[in-house]
């Protein structure tokens, strides 16, 4: 199958489609999400996937090898996609919130499972809540504008809720964030 021509969330897709093939359950988490939902916003370089269905990489790294990848570190690289895969998990998580609820955005290879744009968001966040991170805030930022008239604001606020922000500092950046997002979704506080 060539793979060249396509995007991060079509490649996405169709290896999405080839594991649940050989039984292998996988979602696209991380910034690969925000990818996912809304491309002019941000590129990631890789495609990160949880195994939900359990870890087994020897099937998994079959899998990719029939659609050209190969193995390298703990990586999985194609010649001609600029996109490495990435085995993350077998259970995503967001902060300390184990994440069970996915969304599912249809490409023109096929669906794919992945966070919904309110978690894909609030990870961002996390990174900016616990390493200060203002690239992942300004992701999140965009993101969201981009997406608003989809965003489901009880979501986005139950997700940013779920942050644990134990020192001043970590709630200072929470509090925040919950003030510029509100500028574009509505009242999340």
């Amino acid at each position: 199958m060539n793979l060249e021509d396509l995007t991060l969330a079509e490649i996405a897709a169709v290896v999405y489609r080839h594991l649940r093939e050989v039984g292998v359950e996988a979602v696209v988490v991380g910034g690969s999400s925000i990818t996912i939902h809304v491309p002019a916003v941000y590129t990631s370089a890789d495609i990160d996937l949880a195994l939900i269905s359990g870890f087994n990489r020897s099937k998994v790294a079959k899998t990719l090898e029939r659609l050209g990848f190969h193995e390298r570190g703990r990586d999985f690289v194609h010649p001609g996609v600029p996109y490495t895969i990435d085995l993350v998990a077998e259970t995503p998580y967001i902060d300390q919130r184990a994440i069970k609820d996915f969304a599912t955005v249809h490409t023109s290879e096929g669906p794919v499972r992945t966070y919904y744009i309110e978690d894909a968001a609030a990870d961002r966040i996390a990174a900016w809540v616990h390493w200060s991170d203002s690239e992942s805030l300004d992701v999140a930022e965009r993101a969201l504008s981009a997406a608003a008239k989809n965003v489901e604001r009880d979501r986005l606020a139950a997700a940013l809720d779920a942050i644990e922000a134990g020192d001043r500092s970590s709630k200072d950046r929470l509090n925040l964030a919950r003030g510029r997002l509100s500028k574009i979704v509505g009242s999340i506080l």
